[in-house]
């Protein structure tokens, strides 16, 4: 992945509100934007009187570099980001981008190659609650684009906390789990049927970290690789205050925003 980044100001073309705390932002640049991999964040200006003088990272929910076309999911949970959830059309939104290693898509021809003669050579599922959804998103995307199959899984706590939902199953077969049925299935998205019906090689999670760990067990069990993206609290985004460290399987200190936030789930001390 490349590392160059910029800091840029976007016009906000367009907010869409999703429901409870969630809005849709779709901003533009006039400039051509690097290289952006599915899981890296931007940091978000917002002015000191409202949040001190540091940044606050959003993951990108979708990209088009070339037409400087960017989309983030923004959830209202603090003055930082409910700032930025306000953010109306023709309003100024500076960020630094891209950050962080995103997720590893293998370069595979499905057309070729064959891992063993009972599994296929690539098969992912990815699962998301919440804000976690906004990565998997433009994953979704891209492994569209490559023809990759892929299958989706949602969870919410309820109805009313669900998003995204009918804009992934637009990119690919999507599976719903609340945890007070009120849509989909009732229960947890490691108890949906679609782990026990599809054997999958490569499973993407974000969203809770509770979740996350659960996935990444189902993952192991079915020996598919199994990555995670984390969403520790980061002040500067680039490895300077390590307020994001989390410890590694070996027992040492990870960078989130740098070496993450995405990270294969049986490196982590979990």
């Amino acid at each position: 992945m490349g590392n160059q980044k910029q800091i840029t100001d976007f016009t906000v073309q367009r907010n869409i509100g999703l429901g409870g705390d969630f809005v849709q932002l779709h901003l533009h640049s006039d400039c051509e934007l690097p290289a952006i991999f599915p899981g890296q964040f931007v940091q978000v200006h917002v002015p000191s009187s409202i949040h001190g003088w540091l940044r606050i990272p959003i993951s990108i929910h979708d990209a088009d570099p070339a037409s400087g076309q960017l989309k983030l999911l923004v959830q209202k949970v603090g003055k930082g980001s409910e700032y930025l959830a306000s953010r109306r059309e023709g309003e100024k939104v500076n960020l630094v981008l891209p950050l962080g290693k995103g997720f590893f898509i293998p370069e595979i021809d499905l057309k070729k190659e064959v891992l063993e003669t009972h599994r296929a050579p690539y098969r992912a599922l990815l699962v998301g609650g919440g804000c976690g959804l906004a990565p998997l998103y433009y994953l979704a995307s891209k492994l569209k684009e490559k023809g990759f199959p892929f299958d989706i899984l949602v969870g919410a706590r309820n109805k009313e906390r669900l998003v995204l939902a009918n804009e992934l199953a637009q990119l690919g077969p999507t599976g719903i789990c609340t945890e007070d049925g009120s849509v989909g299935i009732k229960g947890l998205v490691t108890e949906h049927p679609l782990w026990k019906g599809v054997d999958y090689t490569h499973v993407y999670t974000c969203g809770p970290t509770p979740m996350m760990r659960a996935v990444a067990a189902k993952a192991h069990e079915m020996k598919a690789v199994c990555e995670v993206s984390l969403e520790n609290t980061m002040a500067c985004g680039l490895g300077a205050c390590l307020c994001c460290v989390t410890a590694s399987a070996e027992g040492h200190h990870l960078c989130v925003c740098t070496e993450g936030p995405v990270f294969k789930a049986d490196t982590l001390g979990w």
